[in-house]
């Protein structure tokens, strides 16, 4: 069964680091075909621009593993705007933005430019979300519903103790999509009941948590191959290409 993942680091973060070749030797061992890159911790917060370049170059390298996703801090203002569409032009596929590593709540005026930058280039958007101060689901709806043309991504599924909120935010707001990483097996199962398969998509977090373990979660207790396979490959690619399952 095809597997991509939908959220890795790459980069020095706080406490962990992950190069390229460390990503593609777990990926081989586990059987993952390709994965989403964001930038790790401090590129996150700090330098975008450097994390962004680090993105793009290793999905140049290999564009048939990486997809790259880029970030800005939106306190940088008409900067931010700025590096996401430069990133955008060279070819990344989204944006993640991090409330937490760069201090601001989704649903403030702040984040507003960002947010809209990447809608109008119709690029999905991933949000790390669970206990606050990280994004909670109804903030993800606030914002999903204020761009009904929007893309957005519940990373973690809103790990750990907002998860409840999931099944609301996802009725009010169609365009929210999950990302399963870091979360329980029970919940993960829960949600691709409630959402659909078709709104979920595998992500490990590396290397902050351990692949095959997120893997796991999946082939363990997923037992319909059907929507294993969506929540493995199918959700994820329909995301970033559209157009071409709309064929």
């Amino acid at each position: 069964m095809r597997i991509l993942d939908a959220h890795c680091n790459l980069g020095q973060g706080y406490g962990c680091s992950q190069s390229a070749d460390e990503l593609l030797r777990q990926m081989d061992a586990n059987g993952v075909e390709k994965a989403v890159i964001v930038p790790a911790d401090r590129h996150t917060a700090v330098t975008n621009s450097e994390g962004n370049d680090e993105m793009l170059a290793a999905a140049r390298s290999h564009p048939d593993r990486f997809i790259a996703f880029c970030t800005a801090s939106p306190w940088y203002g008409p900067k931010a705007i700025d590096e996401i569409r430069r990133v955008f032009d060279a070819g990344a596929k989204g944006l993640k933005l991090h409330p937490v590593l760069q201090g601001f709540t989704i649903t403030d005026d702040v984040a507003r430019p960002l947010i809209e930058a990447a809608v109008e280039r119709g690029r999905p958007i991933y949000f790390h979300t669970g206990t606050p101060v990280c994004s909670t689901p109804f903030q993800l709806a606030e914002v999903a519903m204020r761009y009904p043309e929007g893309k957005f991504i519940m990373g973690h599924l809103a790990y750990a103790d907002y998860w409840n909120d999931v099944e609301s935010a996802c009725q009010a707001a169609p365009n929210i999509w999950l990302e399963t990483s870091a979360h329980l097996a029970s919940v993960i199962r829960l949600w691709t009941g409630q959402a659909g398969a078709h709104r979920v998509m595998y992500g490990s977090d590396s290397p902050h948590n351990d692949m095959p373990v997120e893997i796991e979660q999946i082939t363990r207790y997923i037992t319909d191959d059907d929507t294993k396979a969506m929540i493995f490959a199918g959700t994820l690619e329909r995301l970033l290409e559209p157009e071409r399952w709309a064929r």
